[in-house]
Formats: C-alpha cells, structure tokens, sequence
C-alpha cells in the first residue's frame, strides 16, 4: 500500500517535471525567435553597412598602394 502510493507520489513529480520543462524549453523557443527577428531587423542592417564601408576602404587602400612604385 505504501509502495503504490510512492509510485503514485514520483509518477506526479515526473508529470510535474515534464511539464516544467516543457513550458521553458518553449519559452526559451519563443526568445530566441524574438531575438533572431530583432537581429535580422536591427542588427545585420548595421553590420552590413560596416562591411560595406570597410570593403570601400580597402579598395581604396589596394588602389593607392597598386598605384605606388619604387
């Protein structure tokens, strides 16, 4: 009688768990999501404009430094 009652104990805790660990595994998801939407929106707009000005720079650099002769 005790022993099912302990069965009856650790199968709710293990439901518990799960449904613990289910709700943060899809909070985390949902972060994550938000996350990479403001990074795509945000982010990678201003970083690609910082690669684009060092590529201009470069070129630059490359052109003055081909033109230059010993």
């Amino acid at each position: 009688m005790f022993g099912s009652h302990l069965s009856g104990l650790k199968n709710d805790m293990r439901s518990a768990l799960d449904a613990t660990v289910r709700f943060w595994a899809g909070a985390a998801f949902v972060v994550l999501a938000m996350v990479s939407i403001q990074y795509e929106e945000v982010i990678a707009p201003g970083v690609s404009q910082m690669g684009d000005a060092l590529s201009g720079v470069t070129a630059d650099f490359r052109t003055k430094l081909s033109s230059f002769t010993l």
